[in-house]
């Protein structure tokens, strides 16, 4: 058994069908194609090899991306050399992880086959007499077929090909073509292992591992139980060896091996408990010898769908219940990492999975109009306790959302489907199937399974992964949208994306009876950094989407200059827009997730819109940018996801002094029961204290609790800024010494005026900061460092920042955007190394208040 990954690559692009024809038929010379040979990354993609080649600019700046549509419409050979050795009883299998998106294979001159889809890896065997001490590898592309983008008939969609790249909201149009996952080659003999499903069960501490593997290969037809055949099992944890099974062949022509295990640890989701992995290794041998082995990773959990409390009887199950626990989903929607996926590396995915742990998040959406991910993501999933929601590939297109039912199309989904299923079923984090995005019938009520298209996908759903729940679709209604003009209605809903002001925000969700809300966001800038990165500086001005084609082609969808000058005044400095913008996404998100929150478990959790962003764009729903630059939303979304947190429901942002004003305190704990002690402190930005309020409350265990309405007498408030911080301590079960931890401090502001409302705090003078290093924390290059309010007005949003020549840039510390008073300190954390930067010298790293931005 041996393996090849292949790296060398070269690449050729070419006019449509001109390699078929080879020679010209008037002159009978060689058609060279419009390239020369270019070196090629594998995975990767045609754009990404032009783009370090100079054939092309780079696609994500300025509007560059319209300059290489051309791409899509060429044909591009993919090409490399090997030497391996292969002895006459022996085969070679050629493995293509990704196919983008209709390829012919080639093997030393020989036409293999012709594959169409991307979301099924290619396996080809190649026999001994067909091999060469040097062995020449071809793969030829066609140009991309032509698909729906954002707006369209859903349909007429016909391919299994990611659409978000022909043009969505957080997108431009760019459309890869290419090898976009690994290639290997692997020496085979008479049998290989095939499709292989690992279940797990267990009771109280006893586990038991099922694996069943089928085997492929010539002897895979033609074996019975007397074929000297095998498999042996062996579990290892820690890296210790728990046992050795042995199976000999079943009369089917596959294995099945039960693996008992005593003392087992359960797996629990992000924030709930910890995340032990047992890696399952098989080996099929003959004769003694092994012919192939398989290894993977799975974990004891037992996680159930279940109905809301209070929820309608023919609702579906939207709570999770986590070993017999009830788990409040805390959740974020994933799109692509890159326009060109194929580029995305283990370190990219790592970070991605880092920062959605660090969020508390416990569930991430695989939104249905990008991809079945790489390998690699599930496995981090697994790692760190992030279940996986995930779609086939489908979505909605506006014009209509009906799902394709075109036989060819039925046909690639099935398949595409098939492949989804049977590799990604054995990962512990996947918690469930969806049939796509945003899907509705004729009358645009959200999908059911008498579409045939998702019966379809149900059907294979209940075959080939059982034990794991299927939604028809997201949103899976009765109501697509969230709307308040029809209660009763609004189970599993999406929306909206947009902060709908000081007041109708607060209304919206205070009212909403919503059962789950699966897409919903509030639309913020990108950082001024990040804005350098992907834009002339010439552009680098306030302006609307309207106004500059530039900004339009960077996030058209997405303007926020009209709210911001509501907010805050008008504006004419960029990175007081951008503090502005990213200001109200945080305030608007936090308070959508407080509000789902304060109704658990009749709402069962809420999954943002959206984490990331594949383009790089001025202002976009995401909540990190393309450089992964968490916006000031990550950290409150973060907070309003922490286990243990103090909120406050309030009505509006703007306080009329004529009015009485009554907010209510709430407490959410996601952990066991214990005592809390709170307070609330009410602030001028001049340092006035002017209320404070402190209690004491018996918290039940994973329980959101209302513990005050609070009267506040707002009657002698002039025009001013009002700060208003939560803060508390808490001593739960495992603190039986009596020892309390402080929980983060949750920060408020309201206005007493009544029009550009917190121009004064955006425009407000910088409060005055010290800080020192305490010491290097001894793992990924973190920092650590306290720092001091030394003057008499608070700190409003500190940041951790340090300059690259004349750009500033924020770095990621998890205590980023506290808020300190006169005198008080704080310990931030922070990581002087990103994803895509070099490390920091510590001794560049300062502390800056955000509305301090360009000061």
């Amino acid at each position: 058994m041996r393996f090849l990954k292949l790296f060398e690559w070269k690449l050729k692009g070419f006019y449509p069908y001109v390699p078929f024809l080879g020679n010209s038929m008037e002159t009978q010379q060689e058609l060279m194609g419009m390239t020369d040979w270019l070196p090629a990354e594998v995975p990767g993609c045609v754009q990404n090899d032009l783009w370090k080649a100079g054939w092309i600019d780079d696609p994500y700046k300025d509007m560059n991306s319209l300059k290489c549509e051309w791409v899509e419409n060429r044909w591009w050979m993919y090409r490399t050399n090997f030497s391996i050795s292969v002895a006459p009883d022996e085969s070679i299998l050629l493995i293509f992880k990704g196919i983008d998106y209709k390829a012919h294979f080639y093997f030393n001159g020989h036409f293999l086959a012709t594959h169409e889809g991307m979301f099924e890896p290619v396996e080809l065997t190649i026999d001994s007499d067909l091999c060469q001490n040097e062995n020449e590898l071809t793969v030829l592309f066609e140009h991309v077929p032509d698909e729906m983008g954002q707006i369209g008939y859903t349909s007429e969609t016909h391919t299994q090909k990611s659409r978000f790249n022909y043009k969505w909201d957080f997108s431009t149009r760019l459309v890869p073509i290419g090898l976009w996952d690994d290639v290997y080659v692997k020496v085979i003999k008479s049998a290989y292992w095939g499709e292989v499903q690992l279940t797990t069960s267990f009771d109280e501490q006893t586990g038991n591992i099922r694996w069943h593997g089928a085997l492929k290969g010539p002897a895979s037809t033609s074996v019975h139980p007397s074929d000297d055949l095998a498999a042996i099992a062996e579990v290892v944890h820690n890296g210790e060896s728990l046992g050795k099974w042995k199976s000999a062949v079943l009369q089917s022509g596959s294995f099945e091996i039960d693996m008992a295990l005593s003392n087992i640890s359960l797996w629990y989701p992000n924030g709930l408990g910890e995340q032990p992995l047992y890696q399952v290794k098989v080996g099929l041998y003959h004769d003694g010898e092994l012919l192939d082995e398989w290894t993977g990773r799975t974990g004891f959990r037992c996680l159930e769908w279940i109905t809301n409390e209070e929820a309608p009887t023919d609702a579906f199950p939207y709570s999770v219940n986590m070993n017999s626990s009830r788990m409040y989903i805390k959740g974020m929607n994933l799109t692509p990492l890159d326009m060109m996926y194929g580029t995305a590396t283990k370190k990219r995915y790592e970070d991605v999975v880092l920062k959605l742990k660090k969020a508390n998040v416990n569930l991430v959406r695989v939104w249905g109009g990008g991809l079945i991910e790489k390998d690699v993501f599930y496995e981090l999933c697994d790692e760190h306790g992030i279940l996986i929601w995930q779609e086939f590939i489908q979505s909605s297109s506006g014009i209509d959302n009906i799902p394709s039912q075109k036989p060819e199309f039925l046909r690639l989904l099935e398949r595409a489907a098939y492949s989804a299923l049977t590799r990604k079923r054995n990962h512990i984090s996947l918690a469930c199937w969806s049939g796509g995005n945003e899907l509705r019938d004729e009358l645009g009520i959200p999908s059911t399974a008498e579409d045939r298209n998702i019966a379809l996908l149900q059907t294979m759903v209940h075959g080939l992964d059982p034990h794991r729940h299927f939604f028809p679709t997201s949103a899976s209604g009765p109501n697509e949208f969230l709307s308040l003009d029809t209660p009763g209605e609004n189970y599993d809903v999406h929306g909206p994306w947009k902060y709908a002001g000081p007041v109708e925000q607060y209304r919206l969700y205070n009212s909403s009876d919503s059962l789950l809300q699966s897409e919903f966001g509030v639309d913020g800038l990108a950082s001024y950094a990040s804005m350098l990165r992907f834009i002339n500086k010439t552009e680098l001005k306030v302006q609307t989407m309207q106004e500059n084609d530039v900004w339009r082609h960077h996030g058209e969808w997405w303007c926020t200059k009209d709210r911001e000058d509501e907010m805050f005044g008008d504006i004419n400095d960029l990175q007081e827009f951008v503090v502005a913008s990213q200001w109200t996404q945080a305030e608007g998100l936090r308070y959508a997730l407080e509000a789902n929150r304060r109704r658990k478990y009749r709402n069962s959790g809420s999954i943002v819109w959206q984490f990331n962003e594949p383009f790089p764009n001025v202002s976009c729903t995401s909540v990190i940018d393309y450089y992964h630059q968490p916006k000031m939303a990550y950290y409150w979304v973060r907070k309003a996801f922490a286990n243990r947190h103090l909120s406050l429901k309030y009505d509006q942002l703007i306080i009329d002094p004529n009015v009485p004003f009554y907010p209510e305190l709430y407490f959410h704990n996601s952990l066991d029961e214990g005592e809390l002690n709170w307070t609330i402190e009410c602030i001028s930005p001049q340092g006035e204290l002017f209320h404070i309020q402190k209690g004491r409350h018996s918290i039940h265990s994973n329980t959101s609790t209302k513990l005050e309405t609070l009267d506040w007498n707002v009657s002698t408030m002039s025009e001013r800024i009002v700060i208003v911080r939560l803060s508390g301590s808490f001593i739960g079960e495992s603190y039986k010494s009596n020892t309390s931890y402080n929980l983060e401090a949750n920060t408020y502001l309201f206005s007493t005026k009544q029009s550009h409302y917190f121009s004064d705090w955006l425009r407000a003078p910088s409060a005055d900061l010290s800080w020192s290093h305490v010491r290097n924390s001894g793992y990924d290059a973190i920092e650590i460092y306290e720092v001091v309010n030394t003057g008499p007005i608070p700190a409003l949003y500190i940041v951790a920042a340090h300059r690259e020549g004349e750009v500033e840039k924020i770095l990621f510390s998890e205590q980023n955007y506290s808020v300190l008073f006169a005198g008080e300190k704080l310990q931030f954390e922070v990581e002087r190394h990103s994803w895509g930067n070099d490390a920091v010298d510590p001794s560049s790293i300062y502390f800056k208040t955000l509305h301090s931005a360009g000061r």
